[in-house]
């Protein structure tokens, strides 16, 4: 079960007035920043507002640690008064229980996950802590100052068709390898407000679709340790710096399967994964082909393949091969076969 780390804030200016919540959530490496806020709300809704939506965010089972300053919230569930209300009917025994629905909204999620509450002093030394009020605060500043029309529970929920551009404000190279180097860079939204953004920078790529005169595709077959499995793929290497693409293609496919391309043209370009990897593939379609020479780097171990296209193109729709660059590769060169 994945262990997730929650910290939660609330503010409202006036009480009750224009308010906001915030959350970080943090599991693993991973760390996700969410605000919002109401046009006309309390201190308490904010500060129970802020939990529910994270929980929301979650998509499956989780043990969960959450942080609060609020006592009002802590002490509801630490303390165990929430079980008292449930079994009262969403009452107090002395009276109407304050905000009910918001109340059970939390104790409902709270009931899916394994949740344990902490409490943490307010606007002390506790990084997380501080960082929830100021998103917090700066989305009840966007209510005060009518920069927000509707009222809503969550801003991050509405329809949203302004600015996607997001500026990059500082960043921090992590690690640097033979292969790829891994960023941390601080950005700034589209709204103003500020997260973090994990980005691997890498060279980018070419990988060629080789086709002989049979209608026979040149595959190689590796290990690939990130998946733990051998792969069948079409060939491919890195770009060097300054590299034309077309070039890597052919030094690539003579490297790997000692042929060379008669003639050779672009089928196009792609981000395999660019939520989190700059690496651009260029992917390139070859015919007429012709003995070369292997020549591959002492760590490289591969076995070349000849399948007839027929047969790799079912097993790409089948699912037999599961390597995203191959996958476009062979779709991609289906419309001239």
């Amino acid at each position: 079960m994945k262990k997730v780390v929650i910290y939660t804030d609330g503010a409202c200016s006036g009480n009750p007035g224009p308010g906001g919540y915030a959350a970080i959530l943090m599991c693993g490496d991973v760390k996700k920043e969410i605000s919002g806020g109401e046009k006309d709300t309390t201190n308490n809704r904010m500060e129970l507002r802020g939990p529910i939506e994270a929980l929301k965010l979650l998509k499956e089972k989780c043990e969960v640690e959450i942080y609060s300053d609020s006592s009002y919230v802590v002490d509801a569930f630490s303390k165990g008064w929430v079980q008292g209300w449930r079994n009262n009917g969403w009452k107090r025994k002395d009276g109407p229980l304050k905000n009910p629905e918001l109340i059970k909204e939390l104790y409902e999620l709270c009931q899916y996950h394994n949740v344990k509450w902490i409490k943490v002093k307010g606007h002390a030394d506790n990084e997380y802590n501080n960082r929830c009020d100021e998103l917090a605060v700066q989305a009840a500043a966007k209510y005060k100052n009518g920069n927000v029309s509707e009222n809503t529970a969550s801003v991050r929920d509405t329809e949203y068709s302004g600015e996607l551009f997001e500026k990059i404000i500082k960043t921090e190279t992590m690690f640097t390898g033979r292969v790829f180097k891994v960023e941390v860079s601080e950005v700034e939204l589209p709204d103003g407000q500020r997260s973090t953004r994990e980005i691997i920078r890498h060279n980018g790529g070419a990988a060629i679709v080789a086709i002989d005169e049979n209608n026979n595709i040149f595959l190689v077959k590796q290990y690939r340790i990130a998946a733990g499995q051998e792969m069948l793929e079409i060939p491919a290497g890195k770009l060097e710096i300054g590299e034309d693409p077309l070039n890597c293609a052919i030094r690539e496919l003579e490297e790997e399967t000692g042929m060379q391309a008669g003639e050779i043209k672009h089928l196009f370009s792609m981000y395999a994964t660019p939520g989190y990897c700059a690496e651009k593939l260029h992917i390139y379609f070859a015919t007429g082909l012709k003995p070369g020479h292997i020549h591959r780097d002492e760590e490289e171990f591969l076995h070349v393949i000849k399948v007839p296209f027929d047969i790799a193109y079912k097993m790409v729709m089948n699912g037999q091969l599961n390597d995203a660059k191959t996958i476009a590769g062979i779709l991609a060169a289906k419309s001239f076969m």
